[in-house]
């Protein structure tokens, strides 16, 4: 599982012990006095330009006034890891880094997104990588025949950044972060656990959100759900499963389990107890409008049931229900899709992502193609890349030694990645070590989308929650989430306990209770 764990250290710059400039630190650094040209105002960022560390390149400085007054660092570490650093002039002491989505490639930031935009304006430093290649998030091309661009990807390069970030800060401000947290969801989220796993000492608290913990059964259940959504390869124009066929199939879910919450809102709130059976729509002899196909049930199950070999191995977990009927980050996105949904000639994201994954990371083949293929083959093929990718170690004893905290969301209605994936990675850290659930803790987030998103209560404080948690040591056991319109919110639950209403308005969280 970590056939990958060592890597260069770059040192911590040391506390100095005679100011900025003085003791070990001036040995890495030049003084950020030294800068200025004569005759012009001396700006606060003119230090950085001067930086001198192993390994690095500095790229650009700039001081930028909105939302706060802050300095803009990029940089790049080694021969291609590209990375940003955001310092603003009023510090609290704290440093966060940002997770990046799909198969990276840019230097986006999800601390940014998941803080609600609190990170700079609380005084945080935070940092975000492109984790060593330059592509759009649905382009893997750049990982064939390209073992260190793959294991840069796959956990080396937000290591590295890190330790550059903090000391770049440290010669910044002339002290080391007090804090170091950790925010990202799907790509993101997968980062998380893998600094957990891998480098325990970089972070105190980790959010992973929607964590793609598991690379090589996302690639199965990828893979198989295109396969059938699509069954000839030329025609990549209209799945097996057609929009109307998903209005029909969320219609019958709600209308069998929708109201057994207690609120008939069009959310699950608990998809797992929902009994409805998709063969109950199935096309009879004498009807075929307003039914199933036998091929659109299969498909169907399949993303229910998850990927299984001629067999019947399952390779992968099925979807819970929810998101059927959703176009824009729901099953119309990932997974059954239209023609060019995801660019051209990409009909869906779960087509980008299965065939990239298999192309360019485990066959080494870019014009490799499913049409055919033995899925039975598959954990074999990509057994050798999942040591890199995978983050389903449950083994947290390093990281929970030294006082980190992992705090896992996942949406119920998530149509990328399954909300079971994350179950069943806390289980099994549970079942490890039950003490874990003092330091581990995972909340389920009904009727919503891949990492944000959805029908139901989206709205996170999610900063707040780390924060709380690593000042008081007591582990959350119920958040508050706001709806994305129509105001009100609703109580989240940490795992396995789940929000039970108990009347009032079923918009407000007191109207819920954990059990």
């Amino acid at each position: 599982m970590n056939a990958i764990r060592s890597s260069p250290r770059l040192p911590l710059a040391p506390r100095p012990t005679a100011g900025p400039c003085g003791g070990l630190l001036a040995l890495m650094i030049v003084c950020a006095g030294s800068l200025a040209a004569p005759g012009r105002a001396e700006s606060r960022c003119d230090g950085l330009a001067a930086l001198r560390l192993p390994d690095l390149t500095v790229l650009d400085v700039t001081e930028v006034g909105s939302p706060v007054g802050h300095c803009k660092f990029d940089g790049r570490i080694g021969r291609r890891i590209g990375f940003s650093i955001w310092l603003p002039h009023e510090w609290n002491g704290g440093f966060a880094m940002g997770g990046q989505g799909g198969f990276a490639g840019s230097v986006e930031n999800q601390a940014l997104a998941l803080s609600g935009g609190q990170i700079l304006r609380q005084g945080w430093v935070t940092a975000a990588t492109d984790t060593g290649h330059r592509a759009s998030a649905l382009d893997g091309s750049w990982a064939l025949h390209d073992l260190e661009a793959i294991v840069d990807y796959g956990h080396l390069a937000v290591h590295r950044v890190t330790e550059m970030s903090k000391a770049i800060v440290a010669a910044h401000y002339g002290r080391p972060a007090e804090t170091s947290f950790f925010l990202g969801c799907s790509n993101g989220g997968r980062q998380g656990l893998q600094e957990a796993q891998r480098y325990p000492e970089d972070y105190d608290v980790i959010l992973a959100g929607a964590p793609a913990l598991d690379f090589d059964g996302l690639g199965a259940a990828f893979l198989s759900i295109t396969r059938q959504m699509y069954p000839e390869i030329d025609d990549l124009t209209q799945p097996v499963v057609t929009d109307e066929a998903r209005s029909l199939l969320r219609a019958a879910i709600e209308d069998r389990c929708d109201a057994r919450d207690g609120i008939s809102d069009g959310i699950l709130a608990d998809p797992a107890a929902c009994d409805f059976e998709v063969r109950s729509l199935a096309c009879g002899e004498a009807t075929s409008e307003g039914c199933l196909s036998a091929e659109q049930i299969g498909a169907i199950e399949t993303i229910y049931g998850g990927p299984r070999t001629a067999t019947g191995e399952s390779l992968h977990v099925g979807f819970p229900f929810g998101a059927e009927d959703t176009d824009a980050n729901g099953w119309g996105s990932w997974l059954s899709g239209r023609a060019d949904a995801a660019g051209p000639g990409i009909p869906s994201a779960a087509y980008a992502f299965g065939t990239g994954l298999a192309r360019y990371f485990v066959h080494h083949d870019a014009d490799w193609s499913y049409e055919g293929y033995d899925l039975a083959r598959w954990p074999e093929d990509a057994r050798a890349v999942a040591r890199t990718l995978d983050a389903n170690d449950p083994d947290l004893d390093a990281f929970r030694a030294r006082g980190g905290k992992l705090l896992l969301y996942h949406g119920w209605s998530d149509a990328a990645l399954s909300a079971n994936m994350s179950i069943g990675y806390v289980e099994s850290v549970y079942r490890r070590d039950a003490s874990a659930a003092e330091d581990v803790r995972l909340f389920l987030m009904p009727g919503v989308l891949h990492c944000f998103g959805g029908e139901g209560p989206a709205v996170v404080d999610w900063l707040g929650a780390m924060q709380r948690w690593h000042e008081s040591g007591e582990p959350p056991r119920e958040l508050e989430a706001g709806f994305l319109s129509g105001g009100g919110g609703r109580k989240l639950c940490s795992w396995p306990t789940q929000a039970v209403y108990t009347g009032d308005d079923p918009r407000h969280p007191a109207s819920f209770t954990c059990r």
